[in-house]
């Protein structure tokens, strides 16, 4: 992968807050330095797929990639509990130059396990409609491959003997699976329903594409509220250092968990504020 304009260190500003959590806009490194030790039981998180760098045919395994999520990893592990979870979205990427994957994902993957101390609990495949509306040279244009229609999340932990609530997520399930399969179908949460208000520039029809956006690039509340359900009880801290338009912070929300949200993104952070906002109304 070769390297492309990336988010520098930047001051961490609060864009919103309940009595449940707040969001803050900013780098995610610096958001995490402010949390403090071992407070956290779960962060679920999905971070740029191919980090700061354009997917390459040449460099399919991108050390870079890896080198790059080293320090989210780093205070991630500090602020979560001993027996805490990281539940993280990682996906292999179509190379620009070439009809080929690249699996920066499954490097990151192998690397943190290398180190010895993180445990990959399990896998869950997300069936993800979005991304078939997603324009792919190779599969849109060229018909040479096919779309993708699932992503990847991790479950990891640093002991395998995590806090489960397997119960709490039985409702859920649906008709492509058995009863908790790791093939997650998830339709839009009552969460979903609001969306972000009128911004700057809006009119009628959405001319500033901000609701068309909010819709494409991100996933339903119901995915990260899977996940707060199975691995936290009610009052426990959710963190997500890489919130985009506000999922997991409305999914603690909803769910009377504590939650500490974040994004580099000003765009995206202020849509998740009018999500927030509208959910509170």
């Amino acid at each position: 992968m070769t390297p492309r304009t990336a988010p520098g260190d930047a001051a961490v500003r609060t864009v919103t807050s309940t009595d449940g959590g707040t969001l803050t806009q900013g780098d995610a490194v610096g958001f995490l330095r402010a949390l403090p030790d071992a407070t956290a039981r779960l962060v679920v998180t999905s971070p740029w797929f191919t980090g700061p760098f354009t997917a390459s045919s040449t460099d399919p395994t991108s050390p870079g990639f890896v080198k790059w999520l080293d320090p989210f990893l780093t205070e991630i592990a500090r602020v979560l509990r001993p027996d805490g979870s990281l539940v993280m979205e990682l996906g292999c990427c179509w190379a620009e130059d070439a009809p080929v994957r690249t699996v920066q994902n499954f490097s990151a993957i192998n690397s943190l396990l290398a180190g010895g101390d993180w445990h990959l609990l399990q896998e869950f495949y997300w069936y993800n409609p979005g991304f078939l509306d997603a324009e792919v040279e190779w599969s849109d244009r060229r018909r040479e491959r096919f779309e993708d229609c699932v992503s990847m999340w991790f479950w990891l932990a640093r002991t395998p003997d995590v806090p489960v609530d397997v119960q709490g997520v039985r409702g859920f399930q649906n008709h492509l699976t058995r009863a908790y399969g790791n093939f997650l179908v998830l339709g839009d949460s009552t969460a979903d329903d609001h969306g972000p208000g009128p911004g700057p520039g809006d009119v009628p029809g959405d001319p500033s594409g901000e609701r068309a956006r909010a819709h494409a690039e991100r996933f339903p509340v119901a995915l990260p509220e899977y996940f707060i359900r199975l691995l936290t009880r009610e009052g426990e801290l959710v963190v997500d250092p890489f919130a985009g338009t506000g999922a997991t912070a409305l999914a603690a929300e909803a769910t009377g968990r504590a939650w500490a949200c974040n994004d580099f993104s000003d765009e995206a952070t202020g849509i998740a504020q009018r999500r927030i906002d509208a959910l509170r109304r």
